[in-house]
């Protein structure tokens, strides 16, 4: 189970925002959150719409 909580997105997320909120912000950890929310935007949303416009 760790091995899921160390890969998880929401984990890198709270990780980044909580680094924000404390004033002291991990670049890394910032840039890996940015990195892997444009990866999913890149791979998902040609679905969706794919799948949206079928419908509609």
């Amino acid at each position: 189970m760790q091995e899921f909580v160390t890969v998880n997105p929401v984990t890198l997320l709270i990780e980044a925002a909580r680094g924000l909120l404390d004033g002291v912000p991990d670049a890394g950890d910032i840039a890996l959150v940015l990195a892997l929310s444009g990866a999913m935007t890149v791979v998902f949303a040609p679905i969706a719409l794919r799948l949206y416009n079928r419908r509609a």
